[in-house]
């Protein structure tokens, strides 16, 4: 199972467990919060690991981090957009359900 569909799954559980409509755009924000630390501790654990390789090349740090970030802003974006999609769908069914 891709992690895609299980946090979709996450989503569409969410929204049909909590009464009424969620709010979608704090569920989107709170996930680029969590996708800035995130990309932060990937910069970070790269940033450690490839400290000997800067004596070699010394932008390849800065880079990583950077990369890092980027990477989990997006990732955590793409997965708060899907987990809100998921909300949708379960509070159609929510509501489906309670007519």
């Amino acid at each position: 199972m891709s992690l895609t569909f299980i946090v979709f799954l996450l989503g569409l559980v969410y929204g049909f467990a909590n009464p009424g409509r969620e709010d979608r755009l704090r569920l989107i924000r709170n996930s680029l919060i969590v996708g800035v630390i995130f990309g932060a501790l990937i910069a970070l654990a790269f940033f450690i690991f490839t400290i000997p390789a800067a004596f070699a090349m010394p932008v390849l740090p800065l880079l990583g981090g950077v990369a890092g970030i980027l990477a989990g802003i997006f990732a955590a974006l793409y997965f708060g957009v899907v987990f809100a999609v998921g909300t949708i769908i379960g509070d159609m069914l929510e509501s489906l359900i309670k007519r």
